[in-house]
């Protein structure tokens, strides 16, 4: 048994599920008149998929398969090898169960980054996901379950629930699992964000005012009842999250008097 996934040209792909399954039966025939480990006769897109994913998942078979003395001097490499089945409207990916969380979360990224549609048919009752844009978005938080929101007025429903003592934090993720959160309550937060720029890298970051705005000392901020130390310039006003939150929303960046320190150096 394999864990399988598939991406696909969002364009040729039905949009009605019935209708999606039946496409995908046909696609997996694999009865056309090519090499299902040549990427040439894919689309440009899926060709960029390929293209980010294949040293991740190295090909097994194919002018991109690692050679034997790079699978006896990587240990590793062999759980992470991929059968690909290139068709020409969609790729069909057949791994080891042990990755397959891994997989699903960096397959579909990959997916996104490069423009075509995620199908996990290993996923009893999953549905093609076309990821035509950053949303819908995940909204989650410590007093209620996580909700589905394509408009920002839902948001700032729930940044405002923030005034009261003890909803303590918040999480916005988009379609390719960038997210941004804030933690504490009344008028003192914390923001932070992490915002993949390819399938596997990503750039994580906490928001503070510059220097000229507060100071550098040592503070802190109550989460979830507990105090988490964080400089002084890093306490923001509910005002500045809901503008930090707003820009995530609409990927754009305007608050001026915020600069962001990456976490991960």
């Amino acid at each position: 048994m394999s864990y399988d996934l598939m991406v696909f040209e969002k364009s040729k792909a039905p949009a009605d599920a019935a209708a999606f399954l039946a496409w995908y039966g046909e696609q997996t025939e694999w009865d056309g008149d090519y090499d299902c480990n040549d990427i040439a006769h894919t689309s440009p897109n899926l060709q960029k998929f390929f293209q980010q994913i294949r040293t991740i998942f190295p090909p097994m078979n194919g002018a991109f398969a690692p050679s034997d003395e790079a699978l006896m001097n990587d240990p590793e490499l062999e759980e992470r090898l991929c059968d690909y089945c290139i068709g020409e409207d969609s790729i069909y990916l057949s791994l080891a169960y042990s990755v397959a969380d891994r997989a699903y979360d960096i397959v579909r990224r990959a997916a996104y980054f490069a423009g075509v549609g995620f199908f996990s048919p290993s996923d009893n009752g999953s549905a093609p996901v076309l990821l035509e844009s950053r949303c819908p978005m995940l909204l989650e938080g410590e007093w209620f379950r996580p909700v589905c929101v394509s408009d920002f007025d839902s948001i700032c429903e729930k940044l405002d629930d923030m005034l009261i003592r003890n909803h303590s934090y918040l999480y916005l993720t988009d379609q390719s699992d960038s997210y941004i959160q804030v933690g504490g309550y009344g008028d003192s937060f914390t923001v932070e964000k992490r915002v993949y720029t390819d399938c596997i890298s990503y750039t994580h970051q906490k928001a503070g005012y510059s220097y000229t705005e507060k100071d550098d000392a040592d503070s802190s901020v109550v989460i979830a009842g507990n105090p988490v130390r964080v400089k002084q310039r890093q306490i923001l006003s509910g005002e500045t999250v809901g503008r930090l939150f707003q820009d995530f929303f609409l990927g754009t960046e305007t608050v001026d008097s915020v600069e962001w320190t990456n976490m991960d150096l």
